[in-house]
């Protein structure tokens, strides 16, 4: 029975009662390993590690040998540590990031510029938006019909919204429709205005391409860590053991919940942020003001102090009513 629970082999069972999952809870020991585990992930930007077990049934069902990451991908060296003999990582404008990684895993290949290595496996970063992420596609789906493709960024935010990596220095709109008024990047991502609606978003593009393709294709969706589109054609002869491996993760109502509830979160995440960054800037702005009073104060005495001594009258108290006006305008702080 415990076989069935956690996927161990019969061979592997212990003798008597067996506690399946208590990994995740930690030890007597080190009770707070998981908590400690959660604070040390990013929210913002979990790692696509995570979903190793999605990876590596996929590798398996289509016996992956060589993987082609089109597009500027860090996580590419994923593929090679789950098996993959080579990863070429196609991008034409590599980041500091991307070189490093393919500098630092022998089995990565950087190619920016020709055609795409043919493969058993394609990937598309999905962070080139609608026309990018549908030409990439297209060209797959022509080169490499019996490959399996992967598309990240699926879903929120990037699924029905073109998120592309930005030069600005301002916050984009990522976020504003309705989910929290921050934005999402401050200026390392550029937005469209408005989510949804034609021509807009990764997954509208990879729903387009399918509905114009030559053969007929399955999309499933992992529905986490913003979405993993998984295509294959139906033709495939692995396409039934693939979908049928990947059936219990396409389909989960609990990760689709759990992904809501990391959106939820992160949105939180921006709004205190946010609120912060505009608190802030009030503070600063309130603390110019009061700059300014106290100069035009300054200069005040000494128009004043410059009319007594021409009269020959004694100064006013100056420090000390530059001080009472002093407590008058600062804010009081917060107890």
């Amino acid at each position: 029975m415990t076989a069935l629970v956690d996927g161990r082999e019969p061979g592997g069972l212990g003798t008597g009662n067996e506690v399946v999952g208590a990994r995740w809870g930690g030890t007597r020991e080190r009770p707070h390993a998981q908590p400690r585990r959660a604070r040390s992930e990013s929210l913002l930007d979990p790692s696509r590690s995570l979903l190793g077990e999605v990876l590596d049934t996929v590798l398996r069902q289509r016996a992956v040998g060589t993987v082609t990451v089109i597009g500027a991908d860090p996580h590419a060296g994923l593929y090679a540590d789950l098996g993959a003999g080579s990863v070429h990582v196609v991008a034409k404008s590599p980041t500091p990031a991307v070189r490093a990684a393919v500098d630092a895993d022998p089995a990565l290949h950087l190619v920016t510029d020709g055609d795409p290595p043919p493969a058993e496996l394609y990937v598309l970063a999905g962070d080139t938006g609608y026309h990018g992420t549908r030409r990439e596609l297209e060209r797959v789906l022509v080169e490499g019909p019996d490959a399996v493709v992967l598309v990240w960024n699926v879903l929120w935010p990037a699924g029905r919204r073109d998120v592309l990596p930005g030069i600005g220095a301002l916050g984009p709109s990522v976020g504003r429709d309705g989910l929290t008024a921050a934005g999402l990047g401050a200026g390392a991502v550029d937005a469209a205005d408005e989510a949804g609606g034609e021509e807009n978003g990764v997954l509208t593009a990879v729903e387009d391409v399918l509905a114009e393709a030559d053969h007929e294709w399955t999309l499933g969706v992992v529905p986490v860590l913003s979405g993993l589109g998984v295509l294959a054609r139906d033709d495939a002869g692995f396409a039934e053991e693939l979908w049928e491996s990947l059936f219990p993760w396409t389909t989960s109502e609990l990760l689709a919940g759990l992904e809501r509830n990391r959106i939820a979160l992160v949105s939180r995440v921006l709004e205190l942020e946010n609120a912060a960054t505009a608190a802030a800037r009030d503070s600063a702005d309130r603390q110019h003001r009061l700059t300014r009073c106290l100069q035009q104060l300054d200069s005040a005495w000494d128009e004043i102090a410059d009319l007594r001594a021409g009269r020959g009258s004694d100064p006013l108290p100056r420090p000390s009513l530059t001080r009472r006006f002093r407590a008058r305008l600062t804010p009081a702080r917060p107890r």
